[in-house]
């Protein structure tokens, strides 16, 4: 066994996969609105740089941003579940496949930094420093921080369940906080300092552990499954896709909210589909993030057509993404036992997506009136949105089932 050509197999394997449900996505619609979202987005970005006072915290709102992406990110290591079995004995041989992991995952999560030190270059520039050679020097540290942290990550994955285990994580998120900010607010000489702590921070105690620790394969897997249920969840959102697993959280807190979306208690796919908003995979979050964006956009935007724009698109979005949840009992067969016309399943999906979205609406109608106490506004933001909610939810709705899922009920 070759680990090196076994790692590209796993690789490519991996990213055949993704790029036929990338295109789903792309086809979609969804990247228009992201572009859309971006030209709109940069104009509103320039506009607020140029307002902000000359002693706005930008150092610290960037330290804090760029922290996030410093300490956030996993190894990709497209390790599968019988590894801990038929590769457990060649863990001694697999250095150079996991090398491969290190460096993939360092790659890819450092365009992201990348890409998010670009978004924060108008900031940067307006309130640190012109000077493009310091700004490129900035970005190469972070990204160097970030490799720290990757090698960092990989060694505490070794670790026992310990007080060590628990307290490696914040030596780590602090060390990353004081160097990103002596970075940022060009403290070189300190910098310079914390880049040699870490250094022997890593040699001391981080890569000590590769010699007194053996791997934890099944945390690994555990880890791999994540990362791939991610994006099984994203593209699930654009297209069915047969492998993502059901997750189920029982949120009690929530409960209150079932007699107000299904209606009675007899109605079994109306309680049902509910209960699997509420309880299973994202849905729910899905839904409170999208509403809590939008009517942030809401609330800031000023009057006029941009503000319906978002409102709709937000609406709009809301409705796409909770479609998932249509097939989330086709694999039950238990639900066919229900004396039940199988012809409610779709009034009933229909009845809580129409119910969901109002809501949304009278939401983002109630933060336009108190930010702009404008009854016409108000109202041409409750129109528009039940008139979208209206369009997806009677006509629109099951022609966008039929083209994603099996639609026979």
């Amino acid at each position: 066994m070759d680990p090196k050509s076994l790692w590209k197999e796993r690789a490519n394997s991996y990213w055949m996969m993704a790029i036929r449900y990338l295109r789903y996505i792309g086809n979609s619609g969804f990247l228009f609105s992201v572009y859309v979202s971006f030209i709109l987005g940069s104009y509103y970005y320039s506009i607020l740089i140029q307002a902000l006072p000359k002693n706005f915290p930008a150092v610290e709102l960037m330290t804090i941003v760029l922290l996030f992406f410093v300490l956030k990110g996993s190894i990709r290591t497209f390790i599968k579940p019988p590894d801990s079995i038929f590769l457990l004995s060649a863990e001694q041989r697999l250095k150079p496949y996991f090398q491969r992991s290190l460096v993939y995952s360092f790659i890819v999560q450092s365009f992201v930094i990348v890409v998010i030190f670009l978004v924060l270059g108008p900031l940067y520039f307006s309130q640190i420093t012109g000077d493009i050679t310091i700004y490129l020097g900035s970005l190469l540290l972070v990204i160097l921080l970030k490799g720290w942290n990757l090698l960092s990550i990989w060694e505490e994955l070794r670790l026992p369940n310990n007080r060590f285990k628990q307290l490696s994580p914040f030596v780590r998120g602090t060390t990353s906080l004081f160097l990103l900010y002596t970075i940022l607010d060009q403290r070189w000489l300190l910098t310079a300092g914390l880049l040699i702590a870490i250094c022997v921070l890593y040699l001391v105690m981080y890569r000590k552990l590769a010699n007194e620790h053996p791997l934890k394969w099944e945390r690994l897997i555990d880890l791999e499954s994540e990362s791939l249920m991610f994006f099984y969840r994203i593209a699930n959102m654009f297209v069915e896709v047969p492998s993502i697993s059901r997750r189920v959280r029982e949120r009690r807190w929530a409960n209150f909210l079932i007699p107000i979306l299904s209606g009675k208690r007899e109605r079994v796919h109306a309680y049902m589909y509910t209960r699997a908003f509420i309880r299973s995979n994202d849905y729910l979050g899905i839904y409170f993030r999208l509403t809590l964006v939008g009517a942030v956009l809401v609330y800031f935007l000023s009057e006029g057509f941009l503000l319906w724009g978002f409102g709709v698109l937000f609406i709009y979005m809301t409705a796409l993404q909770l479609t998932t949840l249509w097939p989330h009992f086709d694999a039950k067969v238990w639900v066919n036992l229900y004396p039940v016309s199988q012809g409610l399943q779709f009034y009933a999906f229909q009845q809580l997506l129409f119910r969901l979205l109002v809501i949304q609406t009278m939401i983002y109608t109630i933060v336009s009136y108190f930010n702009h106490y404008s009854l016409i506004q108000s109202l041409i933001v409750l129109v528009l949105g039940l008139l979208v909610v209206l369009i997806f939810v009677k006509i629109r709705l099951k022609k966008q089932l039929s083209k994603r899922f099996v639609l026979s009920k």
